[in-house]
């Protein structure tokens, strides 16, 4: 039988339990009102982190696939071009259970980054894209915001890729048709999306695919994810706007 000692810590923790759920709802409801924005304010906020990121790139000196190396022979040959390069799927491990080296990581990135790059500079602009994106096939703001991070991450974090004006537009519809399935419980028919999108069928499988990979599959978002992408992305365009 309990004694008073023992009910009276079983209560304590109790109270603590509930005041932990409180403040974590609190936290919650703080973080939804945060991020309450129209999906058009979230397209916009990803359109000017995507004008961030090749300005970053532009900045640096990077050139227009980072990650190229020096390949021979017919390897060099087929990956020349981003818009047929075959890729098969078992090339795509970017973390082998048997790893062989940094440099074996490096070809298949540069691989997979080439899966983006289109031969010559798209004839429409970002904005443009996007909006044609935002008319048929609209998405939420979740949607746009995790397409953002996503990007972000292998941007600036992971820096397996760099954009630029000729792979921006082949990142971003593999970004949201990537987020549309992870976040979104119905998605739109994939002959939809690769016609509003302008590639084929089969393309747009590849580089949803191939943005996968180059992810390392690490795809899951939360809403504190989010709210913080939206964080990042207001005060980075305040400075932007601040320095213009």
């Amino acid at each position: 039988m309990d004694g008073p000692d023992d009910r009276r810590d079983g209560d304590a923790q109790v109270l603590s339990a509930s005041a932990n759920n409180s403040t974590a709802q609190q936290d919650l409801e703080a973080a939804k009102k945060d991020f309450d924005i129209p999906p058009a304010t979230a397209l916009e906020l990803l359109y000017l982190n995507i004008e961030m990121l090749v300005k970053l790139a532009e900045d640096q000196g990077l050139p227009v696939d980072r990650n190229s190396v020096s390949l021979s022979g017919s390897r060099r040959d087929s990956i020349s071009s981003g818009e047929v390069t075959p890729i098969r799927v078992t090339e795509l491990h970017c973390s082998p259970a048997g790893y062989v080296g940094a440099g074996h990581d490096f070809v298949q990135q540069s691989v997979l980054s080439k899966r983006f790059v289109s031969k010559r500079e798209p004839p429409i602009n970002m904005k443009d894209y996007l909006q044609r994106l935002h008319r048929y096939c609209p998405m939420s703001t979740a949607v746009y915001i995790a397409a953002s991070v996503y990007i972000t991450r292998m941007a600036v974090v992971e820096k397996v890729v760099s954009v630029n004006s000729r792979n921006m537009h082949r990142l971003v519809l593999a970004s949201l048709r990537v987020a549309m399935k992870s976040l979104e419980d119905l998605s739109y028919p994939h002959r939809r999306v690769a016609r509003v999108g302008g590639v084929s069928e089969g393309e747009l499988s590849k580089l949803e695919i191939s943005f996968c990979f180059l992810a390392d599959f690490e795809l899951r978002v939360d809403l504190q994810m989010l709210v913080d992408q939206v964080k990042y992305l207001e005060r980075s365009i305040g400075i932007e706007k601040d320095c213009s």
